[in-house]
């Protein structure tokens, strides 16, 4: 675990202008801390403190800000993003890409060593379906997501673009390869839908290792079954909050509030498994490895 560079997901917000069918960031609890002026900043300050400033943690540590839609939380989130540069943190951003917009790449991008941008379908009638389309009938296009991540390597080269796909009932046949050659991203992390609420949208594992095997060209991609993301992410929920998937069952665990009792208390009250996060980001010198489950199927990918 030294040389892993450990990932706090901080699930800043539920709210969202679309409504995918798979989310499992939904909570419906409205109170989120970030609403309350200087919480936030005491949950930074105590990951922070326990991860960073004790010097018996990992120095090497991103946090990961992820909903809902965090852009959603306009000067509120950059007011904590910049505080948790401030704190140390190197940090990363999981956006639907509909907030992109050319004055938030413009002033903010730099703030992130990774944008990621979470797309399952080129075609809009999909996207419809699985719920990305805002209230209005906006859809992100393929051609306006390459247009942003154009620009944000324009303005911000060392930020990274990964790219976030939920291999689901409705795009477990699509054919990524033509976006992904002009977006080029330097991850692209393929997900197998994960029933949390309910199995909307569940594919078989044979349907999610079609998807992988007829990727196997894209070099980028980062293939991750239901097991291999169990128990293997540091989740934090907007009310801060450590959170766990179940392996059995399909509600979360969660710790006690992690500014009233502490970072290392409350880790201890959720499962979290180093060596699934540590498999998450094994590498070998060209290339890491995928082992889907129940299967001797092997995917290398960078």
């Amino acid at each position: 675990m030294s040389n892993t560079k450990l990932v706090i997901n901080y699930h800043i917000t539920e709210k969202c202008n679309y409504d995918c069918q798979f989310c499992f960031a939904k909570w419906e609890n409205p109170n989120e801390i970030h609403a309350k002026r200087g919480l936030s900043e005491q949950l930074i300050d105590q990951l922070a403190s326990y991860y960073i400033g004790s010097g018996l943690q990992s120095t090497k540590v991103r946090l990961n800000f992820a909903g809902g839609e965090p852009l959603m939380l306009g000067k509120r989130f950059i007011e904590i993003v910049s505080y948790a540069k401030q704190q140390g943190f190197e940090l990363s951003l999981i956006t639907n890409g509909h907030y992109l917009t050319t004055q938030f790449i413009e002033q903010h991008s730099h703030y992130f060593s990774i944008i990621g941008i979470s797309y399952d379908s080129q075609d809009l009638n999909t996207q419809r379906k699985i719920g990305r389309i805002d209230r209005k009938n906006n859809q992100l296009t393929p051609t306006e997501l390459a247009r942003r991540i154009k620009l944000i390597r324009h303005i911000s080269p060392n930020t990274e673009i990964k790219v976030n796909t939920v291999v689901n009932a409705l795009n477990w046949q699509e054919n990524f390869t033509p976006l992904l050659d002009v977006i080029t991203p330097k991850k692209w992390k393929v997900l197998k839908v994960l029933p949390v609420k309910n199995d909307l949208l569940t594919i078989s594992n044979q349907q999610f290792e079609h998807f992988v095997m007829a990727h196997q060209s894209i070099a980028a991609m980062s293939a991750e079954d239901n097991d291999s993301m169990t128990q293997s992410y540091l989740m934090i929920n907007p009310q801060g909050l450590f959170y766990q998937n179940q392996i059995h069952g399909s509600d979360y665990l969660y710790s006690p509030p992690i500014i009233e009792h502490g970072v290392e208390h409350c880790l201890s009250q959720i499962e979290f498994d180093l060596n699934k996060f540590a498999n998450r980001y094994i590498k070998t010198i060209n290339n890491s490895h995928f082992l889907t489950t129940n299967t001797n199927i092997e995917v290398n990918h960078v």
